[in-house]
């Protein structure tokens, strides 16, 4: 049986380091997608941004921060309040601000 988004995170946070990249493989396609969709939505810049904008660096960089959260004990997952995913879009979105000098959608 599979476990769930929240399950790995909680393994990855009792220092299982494999949980995280199982998180990882299942959730970048998910991660990808959506910023896509964010940059469609941002306008005509976002839109000729994204050819030269490097998805997987941005996804790379998300999922060091998670790593790092674990040793820093600074910024973990809220889990009382958002579903991983949740929090790996919030994530991602303020990845996204930073490299690309957007404001975000919402």
């Amino acid at each position: 049986m599979a476990s769930s988004d929240e399950r790995l995170l909680h393994d990855f946070y009792a220092c299982n380091t494999a949980a995280l990249e199982q998180l990882a493989s299942r959730l970048d396609p998910i991660l990808a997608r959506i910023a896509i969709l964010i940059l469609g939505a941002r306008g005509e810049a976002a839109r000729q941004a994204l050819g030269e904008w490097v998805i997987d660096e941005r996804l790379n960089d998300v999922w060091t921060h998670v790593y790092l959260t674990k040793g820093s004990g600074a910024g973990r997952w809220p889990h009382q309040r958002l579903s991983a995913l949740t929090w790996l879009i919030y994530l991602l979105c303020l990845e996204m601000d930073r490299n690309m000098g957007l404001r975000p959608p919402f």
